[in-house]
């Protein structure tokens, strides 16, 4: 997989064994560009400390050599004058990991000190490129694939029950585990240092939105953070958040010196896409991009024959002349599920629940041109009403605010993947399904606390530290894979004016709509998929829109399907996939209970709704098939 890979050794273990099968599994497609580090301070043999590499998409995968000190880096960095690594490794002699917290990118990177022998690993801001990392006896590994760290023999291969226990109950990870015991990934603005002399690992965060937020903006990347005290920041508001997300769009797509701001992105006139859909999230990206630019850009949107979204996508396509394109998931996808669901794990390490129904569009972005893909991921922050999960009513938000609703008692019951409604037994062999949700409300609970914040804020804070962490960068990992992605949501100008913002203004269409009617008014008019109705329309036609459109659907009219009906799917079509994998394989590895598999399957099959669990045992199953392969 795309990103950094390396082993350094303490003496005890023969590196230059295992550093080249690393390199074999990481050359994932043939069009990947390895770029490798001189030997990080030894002869690479026993005795010898390691191996650097960048892999992936050319030309954004760097080593470099300053003052003893070699650094792999891999990604983009948007105010970074000139070279990303060099930019980072100058900084770094400069001004320490402070220097981190002003860098505006989405990488990943190691750093070896030669003379104090002492590595380094660090994300930006928000791990958006998933970097795993383990320590053994002989030393440590890193790499952006887990299979990659499984090439050396001594990485424990036992599964994580823990963390099982919260994937089948939130419907991802939490903290930095995996479903393996001996390996995690490092968290948002992580910098953990290993000592090759005393084998100790020292994990530090350079920055934290908890810890409050600066009242300056940093921009250019040669600011100093100051006034760190959270009760001293100045409130925002919607038109502030609006501008800093205008400056993130044109800084990512090249135009921030029209801003007078300063960026190290090129526009790219021929090579730029963008993921369309009939939300909110794409189209507010799409309207801040410059004329000159959108009539030369790509945009895909992904969706059954008749879907709503490839409707409203085209519209809005339409208004800004891109070259548009409707994805259609048509019955050749189901008849190749196996391809699909295969690949989809070998991107994601089975870390991310996910249907796989964008593993098909992956070809078809470099087939058009596309080199770079624009993507709203994130775009909840602006609208927690409508975050899935994480979606909160103004009532809830209210009580939260006054003190008489716990957010912990509302996360803890809102925030269930429901993936185990209606099953009545328990799941994993050897824990009753009484201590597994004790389990799971001891670790949200440990997640909330981390979040340093109380009432409703926490929500906010913990959809950014956990559901964005754990989520979004392994999805990004599908498309990384083969285009550069760019996520405008997730800068921290963003982020942090909209933490000051009042809650009650990120609940709804607030801050889209005020984007929207200052840049792109015609954009208003494009109806919202996920309300059924025009920006801006009241509550009341809100809810006669959703229930139109869901009658619509259900009575097959061209223009209002979902993108996807992945629980018909297999209860139909990938029925006989279903069985093969659960019934004739995960049940017989000793992890689940038999009955309770059995059981799943067939109810789903007779029209109950297990389709997130059914997807989840898939992909545990195929995930480890996978590893053992």
């Amino acid at each position: 997989m795309a990103g950094i890979l390396g082993i350094l050794g303490n003496g005890s273990g023969n590196v230059a064994e295992v550093f080249p099968k690393m390199l074999t599994q990481a050359q994932m497609y043939p069009w990947y560009e390895t770029v490798q580090c001189v030997c990080a301070g030894g002869n690479g043999n026993a005795g010898g400390d390691g191996f650097f590499a960048s892999c992936g998409l050319a030309g954004i995968g760097e080593c470099v050599e300053r003052d003893g000190q070699i650094l792999a880096f891999y990604g983009e960095i948007f105010n970074a004058p000139g070279s990303p690594a060099e930019f980072l490794l100058h900084g770094l002699l400069e001004r320490g990991k402070s220097f981190l917290a002003d860098v505006n990118g989405r990488y990943q990177a190691a750093m070896w000190d030669v003379r104090s022998r002492k590595l380094t690993l660090f994300t930006d801001i928000f791990a958006t490129r998933p970097l795993y990392w383990t320590q053994t006896a002989g030393g440590v590994l890193f790499a952006p694939q887990m299979k990659t760290l499984l090439c050396e023999s001594a990485v424990s291969r036992n599964l994580n029950r823990e963390a099982l226990v919260d994937f089948f109950t939130w419907g991802h990870y939490l903290h930095t585990y995996t479903s393996l015991e001996g390996i995690e990934v490092l968290p948002p603005a992580a910098f953990y240092t290993w000592d090759a002399e005393s084998g100790e690992l020292t994990k530090e965060r350079y920055f934290s939105f908890s810890a409050g937020v600066e009242t300056g903006c940093c921009r250019a990347g040669d600011c100093v953070s100051e006034n760190w005290a959270s009760g001293n920041s100045m409130p925002s508001t919607v038109d502030e958040v609006a501008e800093r997300f205008r400056e993130s769009v044109l800084m990512q797509t090249g135009f921030a010196s029209e801003l007078g701001i300063a960026s190290g992105i090129v526009p790219d006139l021929t090579g730029l896409g963008i993921s369309l859909s009939g939300g909110l999230d794409a189209r507010s990206i799409l309207g801040m991009i410059p004329p000159k630019l959108q009539e030369n850009m790509t945009s895909v949107a992904l969706g059954i024959p008749g879907s709503a979204d490839h409707v409203l996508a085209t519209q809005l396509a339409e208004k800004v002349s891109t070259h548009h394109f409707n994805y259609e998931l048509n019955t050749d996808f189901l008849q190749n599920y196996d391809e699909a669901f295969s690949e989809m794990i070998r991107l994601t390490d089975g870390q991310y629940l996910s249907s796989s129904i964008v593993i098909p569009t992956l070809n078809f972005y470099r087939e058009k041109g596309i080199k770079t893909l624009l993507r709203g991921h994130a775009g909840e922050l602006f609208h927690m009403s409508k975050a899935y999960a994480f979606s909160m009513t103004e009532a809830d938000r209210t009580a939260m605010e006054n003190g008489t609703l716990s957010p912990k008692i509302w996360a803890f019951l809102h925030l269930q993947a429901y993936m185990l409604d209606g099953v009545k037994t328990d799941l994993l062999l050897g824990l009753p399904r009484s201590e597994c949700v004790e389990m799971a409300r001891a670790s949200l609970y440990r997640a909330l606390e981390e979040t340093g914040e109380e009432r409703e804020n926490v929500v906010w804070k913990l959809y950014l530290s956990q559901r964005v962490f754990r989520e979004i960068p392994l999805s990004m990992r599908k498309f990384d894979s083969h285009v550069n992605v760019r996520l405008p949501f997730l800068d921290r100008g963003v982020a942090e004016a909209v933490f000051r913002l009042p809650s009650s203004l990120r609940m709804g269409e607030t801050i889209q709509r005020r984007i929207l009617k200052r840049w792109r008014t015609d954009f208003l008019r494009v109806r919202n998929v996920n309300t059924g109705t025009y920006i801006g329309a009241w509550g009341f036609q809100q809810k006669i829109a959703n229930l139109r459109q869901r009658v619509l659907a259900k009575l097959n009219v061209q223009g209002y399907q979902p993108y996807e009906r992945m629980g018909l799917w297999l209860r139909r079509e990938l029925k006989p996939y279903v069985r093969e994998l659960l019934l004739d394989g995960l049940r017989s590895r000793g992890i689940f209970h038999p009955d309770t598999i059995t059981e799943v399957v067939r109810t789903h099959n007779e029209g109950k709704n297990h389709t997130y669990l059914i997807l989840a045992l898939m992909i545990l199953e195929k995930q480890m098939r996978f590893w053992e392969d």
